[in-house]
């Protein structure tokens, strides 16, 4: 019983977060031009912006912090993580809006929208350390690790 407790009060909170997010968004997209025909349309939005950011949010974290890895990149913090996390939410957002009829936003203020969004994601991952270079002695001991659990 105390597990399913547990796990109601988690997932609660989860949503509690995703709300004060989506509406945080909501208000700022407002402010852009966001219009929509019903409160069902706008949650429907929502829905599917939170669950596909989530994905996306995961490849702009990752890319720069594997090309940091193997040599391509010096560092995992420089204008690459921007430029994707703006680009892929843009496109994100004016795909919704393509697919959902009652859905309009205008792309400047998607544009707009994607730049904040991108520069809020930018300044929080500035503090996260570095990945371990391929040729280094902290990757090659998780290297090590992984191979010993096989």
């Amino acid at each position: 019983m105390n597990k399913f407790k547990t796990i109601g009060v988690s997932i609660s909170i989860v949503l509690i977060v995703l709300l004060f997010i989506a509406l945080f968004e909501y208000i700022f997209l407002k402010i852009m031009g966001f219009q929509y025909n019903s409160l069902l349309d706008l949650l429907l939005f929502f829905i599917m912006y939170l669950f596909l950011e989530i994905p996306l949010a995961f490849i702009t974290e990752a890319i720069p912090k594997a090309l940091k890895s193997v040599g391509i990149l010096q560092t995992s913090k420089g204008w690459l993580p921007f430029i994707l996390n703006t680009v892929l939410t843009f496109l994100l957002i004016e795909a919704i809006d393509t697919f959902m009829v009652n859905i309009d936003i205008k792309w400047q203020g998607t544009l707009i929208f994607a730049l904040v969004t991108g520069f809020i994601g930018w300044k929080l991952n500035k503090d996260e350390d570095e990945p371990p270079d391929i040729d280094s002695e902290e990757f090659k001991e998780i290297e090590n690790r992984f191979k010993s659990e096989r």
